[in-house]
């Protein structure tokens, strides 16, 4: 090896170490800033999705507590129902005062 070319690897070392650290630096800058990004996107998408559970979650409970009003609400209307049925079916048992007179009957006339 000849000391021009010895020189000239001592030159170019530290030229390409100038330029490759560097490069290599931003590389890794660019790829952790992207990653970053990317984590950030996920975490605003999972908490956007959290959201959007809470919602269905509480539509949910909503529907269930209508749903159970409309059950009391018909079942004190059936009860209703029942009672005015059962007075109806009583037997009733009219005051004697405002029967008709055995007179009325048809009798039948011994001939």
């Amino acid at each position: 090896m000849s000391i021009a070319m010895a020189m000239a690897l001592v030159l170019t070392v530290p030229v390409i170490g100038a330029v490759v650290i560097p490069l290599a630096w931003m590389i890794m800058h660019h790829k952790r800033k992207m990653e970053e990004l990317r984590q950030k996107s996920e975490r605003l998408m999972a908490a956007e999705i959290q959201g959007e559970f809470d919602k269905l979650r509480s539509e949910i409970r909503d529907l269930r507590d209508v749903a159970m009003q409309y059950d009391l609400s018909f079942d004190t209307a059936l009860q209703q129902m029942e009672r005015r049925v059962a007075h109806l079916e009583k037997p009733h048992y009219s005051h004697p005062a405002h029967e008709q007179p055995a007179e009325n009957v048809l009798r039948s006339t011994g001939v």
